[in-house]
């Protein structure tokens, strides 16, 4: 993407600029969802939406995870990493120095996927509709590492019994009001992600016992 200002290039994927005048400069990231407006609705019911009477057609849709990339994306790529097909759907996180794929319909059982990165130990949360949204880090203040579990189509810690939104917040329990540090992570297609992180590696769900 190319800014207006000094004719930069952004990176869409990590808000890094790449070419131009502001090369080098970092984007802050902050935590966007992906998510559907039913399952953000059941967690966060006096929202309101954008107006779409703006005046231009939105006819063009963008489908994630469609199988299959078109050439002008295969042309940007020096290499597909096949580890993954092509297109699916991951939570990419940075963490630590590392990088950790976990592919949306890896979660272990219904539970959330949990799994340290570089030092630090990570849970990706889960929507009102149980597909996985954003990796938050599991460590509270007082040094307490949370495990989490899905009880009845809710995120539960196992420690407190406190009841977790996609966004990271304790909504109910004995944590209500606790906010879960964001841990840098990405809703995004494999080949998007390994391009960008050739050395990442892949979650991979616990053996079960």
């Amino acid at each position: 993407m190319v800014e207006d200002h000094t004719s930069s290039v952004w990176s869409h994927l990590d808000g890094s600029a790449l070419a131009g005048e502001l090369a080098g400069s970092q984007l802050q990231i902050l935590p966007l969802q992906t998510t559907t407006w039913g399952a953000w609705l059941a967690e966060h019911p006096a929202s309101t939406t954008v107006s779409m009477d703006t005046g231009h057609s939105y006819s063009q849709q963008v489908t994630l995870g469609r199988a299959g990339l078109r050439g002008v994306f295969v042309d940007t790529l020096d290499e597909i990493d096949p580890r993954l097909p092509e297109s699916e759907i991951v939570i990419g996180v940075l963490a630590g120095g590392a990088a950790v794929a976990f592919p949306v319909n890896a979660a272990p059982g219904g539970a959330p996927m949990q799994q340290v990165v570089g030092d630090v130990p990570v849970v990706i949360l889960e929507d009102a509709a149980g597909v996985p949204a954003l990796a938050y880090h599991a460590l509270l203040t007082d040094g307490r590492i949370l495990q989490f579990e899905r009880r009845g189509g809710a995120v539960y810690d196992t420690h407190t019994g406190s009841r977790w939104n996609s966004s990271g917040l304790a909504v109910e329990g004995e944590l209500a009001g606790v906010q879960l540090a964001f841990v840098t992570s990405f809703f995004t297609e494999w080949y998007g992600w390994a391009a960008f992180h050739p050395e990442t590696a892949i979650f991979e769900p616990p053996s079960p016992v």
